[in-house]
């Protein structure tokens, strides 16, 4: 690996006080194989916190996945192959003692639905394998569902996600099934004797994006489905040792489609959600929080609006068809089921976005700090020109504490992987388009005090933009006023986010006090 030259740092546009970023000496495409227009695909790039609490990633090939070790962001000597038992490669996570767990599959090209298609195989640190555990796909299902259910193809239609809790490694990914149709599945393990745990059942068609995080005492699931349900799914479980406990399961974000589409079997119009999956985040107080991406009506609206971005924080564990059980409020009612004729409600559905026709939002994803903090990103693009990975701050009841900022506008984000909060940031790896996008770059996003409440122009902190703040801003282009590299002042004074306090920041100031911005 080597640090990124002067002229690569250009090329990146506007990046917060203290953020790093480095270009890696591998020349490869980060991409989600399999994506389509409504459904996720699997990345060929992993990225986890190593047991050393720094973020480790790992890059899929031919033959093997390479395990590469960071510490803040810097390269490690050395690094990890772990050598693929099956083709299909799903994803790569790592327990506090240093062991892999890799997820591959294998199409089954016969019709014996007996055969393990989906597998879980424990390295130790050094990539010596210590034992695979297959699975046929049958082990989230029902009792009273038959064998055309299982897994023909893993990975198919959607992504696969892992999370490991206590003993527990779990596996949430979506597949083919034998009858033709599509789902998503679950598949956990004892990570000590690496034998197969009931979670439960879960199960949900189309699904065609997958998550799992853990919690203190669990883990939570989050599908998008476009049929039965067809909704954004969360089922939740509590574990006592390798053992279920408790589980709870709710649609919490209903999609809508056209009265009768799916009696007429026109799949063309079912598949279409208008909405794509974001990621789900666990707090310290038992509480997580979903961001997604979707239109906002319950209606025929939906077809022409924009998608945007929302957040939804709530008790995993309550009634979710309740405002009881979420932390945020705003409620959305409509149309929705698989035909179109069910009465829904929605409740804690927060909009954080309102950009419109002409932009579009894509990839959100969200991670949770120690301070529960919530960070959402996403990249975004608005008349057609790409305009780089965006973020915001909330707090742990919703309330926005940074509003919408750029991050680095050549950056991309992971796709269909949550990022990484280690060492007080948050990291991901990505492609960058000043480059081409040939090569992969790790991404540094500080949440120390860099990242200060401000409202942009607002300089002297009253809560208020007036032309006083435009006179501070001038007198800072041309340092008559000092303001502390990353304060609330210094942010609130950079009105047009170039990462310099110019007169242009002035003018732009005193144009929005008067309404003209």
């Amino acid at each position: 690996m080597v640090s990124l030259c002067l002229a690569a740092v250009l090329a990146l546009g506007v990046l917060p006080a203290s953020a790093a970023t480095t270009a890696t000496e591998q020349n490869a495409r980060i991409y989600a194989a399999g994506w389509y227009r409504n459904w996720e695909g699997v990345s060929n790039a992993a990225q986890f916190k190593g047991p050393d609490g720094s973020l480790w990633y790992a890059v899929d090939g031919n033959d093997a996945v390479t395990v590469y070790k960071t510490k803040n962001g810097a390269p490690v000597s050395g690094t990890v192959t772990l050598k693929k038992p099956h083709p299909l490669f799903g994803t790569v996570v790592c327990d506090s003692a240093g062991n892999f767990y890799l997820v591959t599959g294998e199409e089954n090209a016969a019709n014996n639905t007996n055969t393990e298609t989906v597998f879980i195989s424990k390295f130790n640190s050094k990539g010596k394998l210590v034992k695979t555990v297959g699975d046929n796909g049958s082990s989230s299902l029902a009792y009273y569902y038959d064998s055309s259910f299982y897994t023909k193809i893993p990975f198919s239609g959607g992504t696969c996600d892992a999370a490991i809790s206590g003993k527990i490694l779990s596996v949430h990914y979506a597949r083919e099934m034998y009858s033709g149709h599509q789902s998503n599945s679950v598949f956990s393990v004892n990570t000590d004797s690496m034998t197969k745990v009931d979670l439960g059942t879960f199960y949900q068609s189309h699904s065609f994006a997958q998550r799992v995080v853990p919690t203190k005492d669990g883990f939570v699931y989050v599908s998008e489905g476009d049929c039965y349900d067809r909704a954004f799914c969360v089922y939740s479980v509590k574990t006592t040792g390798s053992s279920l406990a408790y589980s709870r399961e709710g649609n919490i974000f209903d999609f809508w489609v056209e009265d009768g589409a799916f009696d007429a079997f026109n799949m063309f119009v079912v598949n279409e959600n208008f909405a794509h999956m974001g990621g789900i985040a666990a707090l310290s107080d038992g509480k997580v929080a979903f961001a997604a991406q979707s239109a906002q009506s319950l209606s025929a609206a939906a077809v022409s609006e924009s998608e945007e971005i929302f957040i939804q924080i709530f008790d995993p564990y309550g009634a979710l068809n309740t405002q009881a059980a979420y932390v945020t409020s705003g409620k959305r009612t409509g149309l929705a089921g698989n035909n179109g004729r069910t009465s829904v409600t929605n409740y804690g559905v927060k909009w954080l976005t309102s950009y419109g026709s002409g932009a579009s939002v894509d990839n959100v994803q969200i991670v949770a700090t120690d301070k529960d903090e919530i960070v959402v990103l996403y990249e975004l693009t608005r008349n057609y020109q790409y305009e780089g990975v965006w973020y915001m701050v909330l707090d742990a009841k919703g309330n926005v504490i940074r509003s919408a900022t750029q991050f680095a506008a050549n950056a991309l984000l992971n796709p269909c992987k949550t990022p990484v909060y280690a060492d007080g940031s948050v990291w991901w790896v990505g492609n960058n388009t000043g480059d081409g996008g040939g090569k992969i770059w790790i991404y540094q996003l500080p949440l120390g005090q860099s990242e200060a409440v401000f409202l942009p122009g607002d300089v002297d902190g009253d809560g208020k933009i007036a032309p006083e703040d435009a006179r501070l801003a001038l007198r800072a282009s041309v340092k008559l006023e000092k303001f502390a590299k990353g304060s609330a002042a210094a942010l609130a004074a950079d009105y047009d986010r170039n990462g310099e306090i110019s007169s242009e920041d002035a003018r732009l100031i005193l144009r929005k006090s008067v309404g003209l911005e």
